[in-house]
């Protein structure tokens, strides 16, 4: 996702609000029993120092909806982050069916929790600092391959309200220089545009339900799990196209050509025409313009520098958990969302929905990659 930097708001309170009573809670619960054995709270995770390199922001292996310290915040599955100005990164909870607030010391707060939000995924952040979040259900508890909704977030008032919904699975999001959000939907193969302020949105480029490869204009372009979007500087946008083992590029007139990678499925590095992803997914754009993906079924974190050469920056290639001084040296499960500053890399490093204990957000310093 892309991250509007120019924000008019003031981004007091974020963090450091605990979370009331549950609204679920019966009122009339009876009180337990002298004889039952006390609830024993999570004991703090295991991690290293927030030091320079690879390191766990917040989360570990056991799940749950606890905030509180770096050490003792839970998740369960987090699938997207995206960093506001202020440095505090906003999280999808995805299981959990919540967003998350985590303040650079790892302090975690419950943004929003309620329950006709369900399975939030793609993330955006508009110029006058409102939050688009998407989730997989519609606010009506239908959960589908069309019932992706998007909200407007508040974040200082912590409420949320349906621009559109039955919008299909826009999992990836970026707001336009104008306030219309593109839309990448992984499962239908296509590119569209949405207007927040009418909640209509015009299909932009790729055929419903048509996967394949072909550079063309509007229809006549193909996709094959078209998963983030990111906004270039001249105001192209810029897709990975997960299935076909590239990056492309999408012009708001819908024009589609290749962006990078050579469409052989692997890992190597070099120039945009002979890169090799697989699987690239989550998508950033630093300030400076450098893009950088998680090539997710390679478990790598690479980076397009704005010559367009490909170079892969963190994770070892092999699946599991490991926080690094080198990021070449560590290693992750499924990272399926980025966000970059100036200064660091922050990705959602969850389980892909397959139930494995992972459910941590880490941060990569920039400083930190090889040249």
């Amino acid at each position: 996702m892309v991250v509007m930097r120019r924000v008019v708001c003031v981004w007091v309170a974020l963090v450091g609000c605990a979370a009331g009573p549950s609204p679920d809670a019966p009122a009339d619960a009876p009180p337990p029993s002298p004889d039952a054995p006390p609830v024993t709270p999570p004991g703090p995770c295991k991690m290293k120092p927030l030091v320079p390199g690879t390191v766990t922001l917040a989360g570990c292996s056991v799940n749950g909806t606890d905030d509180g310290p770096r050490d003792s915040a839970r998740f369960a599955n987090p699938t997207n982050v995206l960093i506001l100005p202020n440095r505090d990164v906003v999280v999808a909870d995805f299981d959990n069916g919540r967003i998350r607030a985590i303040s650079p010391d790892g302090t975690t707060t419950t943004v929003l929790a309620r329950d006709d939000f369900k399975h939030p995924f793609g993330l955006a952040l508009a110029a006058d600092g409102t939050l688009y979040a998407e989730t997989d259900d519609n606010d009506l508890g239908v959960h589908t391959t069309s019932t992706g909704t998007i909200w407007r977030v508040n974040l200082i008032s912590r409420t949320a309200s349906v621009v559109a919904r039955d919008l299909g699975r826009p999992r990836g999001l970026a707001v336009l220089a104008d306030g219309r959000i593109a839309m990448a939907d992984h499962m239908h193969h296509t590119v569209s545009i949405l207007d927040p302020a009418t909640g209509i949105a015009t299909p932009l480029a790729g055929a419903l339900d048509v996967a394949g490869h072909a550079n063309g204009t509007g229809a006549g372009a193909r996709f094959a799990q078209p998963y983030d979007v990111a906004v270039l500087p001249g105001g192209d946008l810029v897709v990975t196209d997960m299935d076909n083992h590239r990056l492309r590029r999408v012009t708001l007139a819908g024009v589609v050509t290749d962006f990078s990678g050579s469409g052989e499925r692997g890992t190597l590095d070099g120039t945009s025409a002979i890169a090799r992803y697989d699987g690239p997914q989550g998508l950033a754009r630093s300030p400076d313009g450098t893009l950088y993906v998680t090539d997710v079924r390679a478990h790598y974190v690479r980076r397009i520098a704005t010559n367009g050469v490909v170079t892969t920056v963190a994770g070892d290639g092999t699946s599991g958990f490991v926080d690094a001084d080198r990021p070449r040296e560590a290693r992750f499960y499924g990272l399926e969302g980025i966000d970059a500053s100036a200064t660091q890399v922050v990705v959602s490093d969850g389980n892909i929905g397959d139930g494995q204990p992972f459910h941590r957000v880490r941060r990569i310093d920039i400083a930190a990659f090889p040249d």
